[in-house]
């Protein structure tokens, strides 16, 4: 009976240590698997049953049966696991966010020679040229020109912002197809998890992928979840829930009334808003809805102040053929304003002269330049070059400020994705020196297998044999 029972132990210790053979070599395999978390075999003692008689031994007592090897668990840190979601969840934000508002810098292309604070600089200049020799035909036309130009770049400044708003409105159905993408897979693998584990088994490289996918779901949008006494887990966007045993909750994106022309993601199930607070949902909805708006208003308020307040001006004065009553610029904001086309036609009918008559007289036009240093901007607290200035440098640091938090949720990240990768990830050398030691241990379980084997063989063939 003993030397059975030592050869059942053996043959478990055989099994056990090619389990861990096995293990180091999946590890191995997958040191590079985005997402894979290292697997240790779990050996145990198997002790002697309280209940069980027929072991004992009434000499030498009870003996053990040897090893237990049914566990493989993945070695996972739930808690950093959660700091590493809400850092991604951060860092996501704020380089969409980042990422969105830094192209609006491009539109002013300042401080440079065609940026339009330059543009701004030229047209000022023009009417001062014209000032100083109102009859002179070429300075009419370089007012013309620079004038044109500068409402040209205003008006593209303004399309670009309207594009730019269109193309994050468009990233709006994107997040919401792949939040549907990842619930759908997180779905899935609940329904598998829940098979495999509630029959006794681990379906390590299933929670693995499960992870992945949360990690994942976490960079889009305010994300939260609990794993459930069934193995599967709930996940939540906000305050609603996504994913419920292996049900996914789809949301789509519709029209928003509250924003005409915009879209916003809901849940198809009931209609309610998908909320975030974080992710790269919230940092596209900041930047649409928010950033640019405000941009394009401070646009429209320096184009419109700056139509009506020539126009006032230029409408009073006489030209040199004594035309009046001309609007100098057309249009009502940054989206439309031009120069009059009568006047772009004909130069000769800008209103320089303050009266008839007066070809020498460029006193009203003067009156036009003087504009740049008056208090017309901000309740009349600014110039139009301290307005434009204001709005680029505070423009500038929305963008630092986005990329220092982008920066920092980049370093905040990587450290705990090393710390992470600390505790899950795979290390070569640790897993040859694993591997190492489950072949010495197969190896000494097989010498016992042959040491039994001789044993039985003296036992049962040569047993009686002495004095044949």
């Amino acid at each position: 009976m003993a030397l059975s029972l030592g050869l059942d132990t053996a043959v478990k210790a055989l099994r056990a240590h090619q389990l861990a053979v096995d293990v180091a070599s999946h590890n191995i395999a997958n040191a590079n698997s985005p997402g894979f978390s290292r697997q240790r075999v779990l050996l145990r003692p198997l002790g002697v049953d309280g209940s069980d008689h027929f072991t004992r031994d009434a000499l030498l007592g009870r003996t053990g049966f040897g090893v237990d090897a049914r566990d493989v668990n993945r070695v996972r840190d739930l808690f950093m696991d959660f700091q590493a979601r809400q850092a991604l969840s951060a860092r996501a934000q704020y380089q969409q966010y980042g990422q969105a508002v830094g192209q609006t810098e491009v539109v002013f292309n300042d401080p440079t020679d065609d940026g339009l604070s330059a543009l701004f600089g030229r047209f000022w200049a023009s009417w001062q040229d014209v000032v100083n020799n109102p009859e002179s035909s070429a300075a009419r036309t370089t007012l013309v020109n620079a004038s044109t130009t500068l409402a040209t770049r205003i008006q593209r400044a303004s399309s670009t912002v309207s594009q730019q708003r269109a193309d994050l409105n468009q990233k709006i159905d994107d997040v919401g197809q792949r939040v549907n993408a990842a619930a759908s897979e997180i779905a899935s693998l609940n329904f598998q998890i829940k098979q495999v584990e509630l029959s006794g088994d681990r379906a390590n490289d299933l929670r693995d992928r499960r992870d992945l996918l949360l990690d994942q779901l976490s960079g889009l949008a305010q994300t939260s979840y609990a794993e459930q006494a069934d193995r599967t887990v709930t996940v939540y966007i906000g305050n609603h829930e996504l994913v419920t045993g292996n049900t996914a909750r789809t949301v789509v994106a519709g029209p928003d009334p509250a924003n005409p022309g915009m879209e916003k993601l809901t849940f198809a199930v009931d209609g309610l808003d998908v909320t975030s607070t974080t992710g790269e949902l919230r940092g596209v909805l900041d930047a649409r809805d928010v950033a640019l708006p405000g941009l394009s208003a401070k646009l429209d308020a320096l184009a419109a102040t700056l139509i009506t307040s020539v126009n006032a001006v230029h409408a009073t004065g006489f030209g040199l053929d004594n035309s009046t009553g001309l609007a100098f610029f057309t249009g009502t904001g940054a989206a439309d304003i031009a120069v009059n086309a009568i006047l772009a036609a004909n130069p000769a009918r800008i209103a320089a002269a303050s009266s008839a008559n007066a070809p020498g007289d460029g006193s009203h036009a003067l009156l036009v330049a003087d504009l740049q240093n008056a208090l017309t901007m901000a309740a009349g607290s600014q110039t139009f070059d301290q307005y434009y200035g204001n709005t680029v440098s505070g423009l500038g640091a929305e963008v630092n400020r986005a990329e220092g938090l982008a920066d920092s949720g980049d370093l905040l990240v990587e450290h705990l994705d090393g710390l992470r990768q600390s505790v899950q990830g795979v290390n070569i050398d640790e897993e040859v020196t694993n591997l190492n030691a489950a072949q010495h241990a197969y190896q000494a379980a097989a010498r016992v297998i042959t040491s039994i084997d001789e044993m039985l063989d003296t036992l049962i063939n040569r047993t009686g044999l002495a004095g044949r």
